[in-house]
C-alpha cells in the first residue's frame, strides 16, 4: 500500500488553481463603473453563483463615433484573442452596428447599452439605454395623453436618429397626431442655426416639440439658448437624450424625456444602499439610471456564467438566453431580465417611462398608460 504526506487541498487551494474566467469590457466608460460591475461579480461570488476567480480586461477604443469603425473592431478582437468569454460595451448605436457581424463571427457574446435594431445576431444581446421603437412610442403615447394634435420635430442626424424617425412617423399615423413641420440639424448647427429652425417650427402652429436623436446640442445648452432667442416654450419631449441631465438640470428646464431612473423601482434604492456599504460613497453620475444599467449588464453576464453549459462563448451565449425573470435595478418596478434562442432584447416589462426637469430638479412622470386607441 502506498502512502502520502500531501495535504487534501483546501477549498481555497483549489479555487486558487482554476484559471480565472476573462470578461472584456470595450469603451471608455468603462473604467468609471468598474465598482458596479466588480460588485455584480463580487456578490455572484459571494452568493455562490460563480465558482471561480475573474479577470476584466478592458479597451477603451468602442470605435464610432468618437474613433473610427476599424479602432473599434481590432480593440473587439483584441479581448477576443484574450480569451474574453463575454464582452460588455459597444454601447452607442455606431459602435455596435459597426461589431455586430464581428460578434457573430466570433461566436463571443456581446451585451451592449445600444438602443439600435441594427445591432443583433447570435452573439448580440442588448439591455438597452434606450430602444429607436420604445423611445417614439412613449412620447407619441404622452402627446397623444396630453391632447396634442400636432407636433414639431427635430430630427438630429445620426444613425439612430434615422431609425427614431420611422418609428416616429409610424406611432403618429397610428394615434393620428399631424406632423406639422421637421428640420433636420447636426451636431456642429450653431444657436442661431438652431433658433432660425425653431423659428420655422413655431410658425407651422405646431402645439409641441419632440427631440429625435443624441442629446449633445441639449446639454451644451445651445436647445435652451435657441428656444429662449424665439421666446418659445412648447411642451416638449425628447428621447433617453434626456437622462444627459446628470450633466445640467438647467439645460433640460421644461423637457419631459424617456428615463430609466425610477423611485418606483425597490432594487434601485437597493444597490445604491449596497453600493455605499461597499464602497462607501455614491456611485458616480448618482442619480441616473447609467450606474444601475452597468450593474444589470455585468450581473446578466453573471448569470450567463452560471447558466453555461460549458464556459465557452457558445456555452456563455446559451446561458444568457435561458435566463427567466431576473430583478432588474433598472427601469420601473415591472422591469426583469429575460431572454431565449431568438429573444436577445433582455429588459421586459416597464424599463422605460418619463421624466421631467422643473425648477432644476428631475421629476418622475410615471409609467406607460395605454391611450383607447389600443
Amino acid at each position: 500500500m502506498t502512502t502520502t504526506n500531501a495535504a487534501t487541498p483546501s477549498i481555497e487551494d483549489r479555487w486558487l488553481r482554476l484559471a480565472p474566467i476573462k470578461i472584456g469590457w470595450l469603451g471608455m466608460e468603462w473604467e468609471r463603473f468598474e465598482r458596479e460591475i466588480r460588485m455584480a461579480f463580487d456578490e455572484g461570488i459571494e452568493r455562490g453563483v460563480l465558482d471561480r476567480r475573474y479577470e476584466f480586461l478592458f479597451e477603451q477604443d468602442a470605435g464610432l463615433p468618437q474613433g473610427t469603425a476599424k479602432g473599434g473592431v481590432d480593440a473587439f478582437h483584441r479581448l477576443v484573442d484574450a480569451g474574453c468569454l463575454a464582452i460588455g460595451g459597444a454601447n452607442y448605436t455606431d459602435s455596435a452596428i459597426a461589431l455586430a457581424d464581428h460578434a457573430n463571427a466570433a461566436q463571443v457574446p456581446l451585451v451592449s447599452m445600444c438602443g439600435t435594431d441594427m445591432f443583433h445576431g447570435e452573439y448580440c444581446f442588448r439591455l438597452g439605454n434606450g430602444d429607436v421603437g420604445i423611445d417614439p412610442g412613449l412620447m407619441v403615447n404622452w402627446l397623444k395623453r396630453q391632447g396634442h394634435k400636432r407636433v414639431a420635430v427635430v430630427a438630429p442626424w445620426s444613425p439612430i436618429s434615422e431609425e427614431y424617425f420611422r418609428f416616429f412617423l409610424q406611432e403618429c399615423r397610428r394615434l393620428k397626431i399631424s406632423i406639422a413641420a421637421v428640420e433636420h440639424i447636426t451636431n456642429t448647427t450653431t444657436v442661431d442655426e438652431l433658433a432660425a429652425k425653431f423659428d420655422v417650427l413655431r410658425a407651422a402652429n405646431a402645439d409641441a416639440l419632440a427631440w429625435l436623436g443624441y442629446g449633445g446640442l441639449v446639454v451644451s445648452g445651445a436647445v435652451r439658448s435657441a428656444l429662449e432667442k424665439v421666446d418659445w416654450d412648447p411642451p416638449r419631449i425628447m428621447t433617453t437624450a434626456f437622462m444627459q441631465y446628470i450633466w445640467g438640470f438647467e439645460q433640460l428646464e421644461g423637457w419631459v424625456g424617456i428615463d430609466q431612473w425610477c423611485p418606483q423601482n425597490p432594487r434601485m434604492h437597493t444597490f445604491h444602499q449596497r453600493f455605499v456599504a461597499r464602497y462607501g460613497e455614491d456611485p458616480w453620475m448618482w442619480p441616473n439610471a447609467i450606474p444601475g444599467l452597468a450593474y444589470d449588464i455585468a450581473a446578466t453576464i453573471v448569470e450567463g456564467l452560471h447558466r453555461a453549459t460549458v464556459l465557452t462563448g457558445p456555452g456563455v451565449k446559451q446561458g444568457i438566453e435561458r435566463i427567466r425573470f431576473m430583478p432588474a435595478v433598472t427601469g420601473g418596478p415591472n422591469t426583469h431580465i429575460a431572454g431565449g434562442p431568438f429573444d436577445h432584447q433582455l429588459f421586459k416589462g416597464d424599463w422605460l417611462h418619463y421624466g421631467r426637469v422643473r425648477d432644476g430638479k428631475l421629476e418622475f412622470e410615471g409609467l406607460f398608460e395605454p391611450t383607447d386607441d389600443y
